[in-house]
């Protein structure tokens, strides 16, 4: 994989940052650089990724929404619970900014199910704020099965770990996706262990596949 490519993968998030502190110049160039260093034919996730900040940076409104539509066909390829409601909350956000709010709706109810079904509050709570800007709420969140367990949530990155965990991959191949250690991958695995009472992987990917079908 191309030096270039590995040191880009803050790329997502500061393409995101860009845009919100109105640096769409910078949010442009960094996406198109991410864009042509990715290894082709990207693999679906870095695929969702990369259409995901030309979406972001796009000044046109459809040529966004065309972006973020391939993200979210990436996304399906190869299931990312966590980045694909991600996709579409900030798909929704541009949705209702351009005045269609019937689809935004669509896309932030979406992601905030999904939120709220990984118990992150704050990701949830930020999908209920946009969809009430459309003039819409959010739908009570279904109570999980583990819910007796779940009353510290996990952050963004357990999350992350623990959804890797539960499509079978090891904690190196983990540590390699989100570009950190080993050790960390290790440190966040067990924090979500004793979040949640887990004993095993296995009981690890059988409830989060739970939790996933009820949102």
């Amino acid at each position: 994989m191309a030096a270039g490519f590995l040191g880009l993968g803050v790329a997502p998030t500061l393409v995101e940052a860009y845009v919100g502190l109105g640096r769409t110049a910078d949010a442009a160039a960094l996406a198109e650089r991410y864009a042509a260093v990715t290894p082709q034919p990207p693999s679906p996730p870095t695929a969702a990724l990369v259409a995901r900040c030309l979406a972001l940076a796009a000044a046109d409104d459809e040529a966004a929404a065309e972006a973020f539509e391939a993200a979210l066909a990436a996304h399906a390829q190869a299931p990312d619970v966590f980045e694909a409601a991600r996709t579409r909350l900030l798909y929704g956000a541009r949705l209702r900014r351009a005045g269609r709010r019937v689809a935004a709706r669509e896309q932030l109810r979406a992601a905030s199910d999904a939120f709220a079904a990984m118990d992150l509050t704050a990701w949830a709570r930020r999908a209920a704020d946009e969809l009430a800007a459309t003039g819409a709420t959010a739908r009570p969140r279904r109570p999980l099965a583990s819910e007796p367990l779940a009353s510290e949530p996990l952050t963004s990155q357990e999350t992350r770990v623990a959804l890797l965990v539960a499509r079978g991959l090891s904690n190196r191949e983990v540590a390699a996706a989100l570009f950190l250690s080993p050790k960390t991958v290790e440190h966040h695995l067990a924090s979500v262990f004793r979040k949640r009472g887990f004993r095993s992987r296995t009981e690890l990917a059988s409830t989060l596949a739970t939790a996933t079908e009820q949102g």
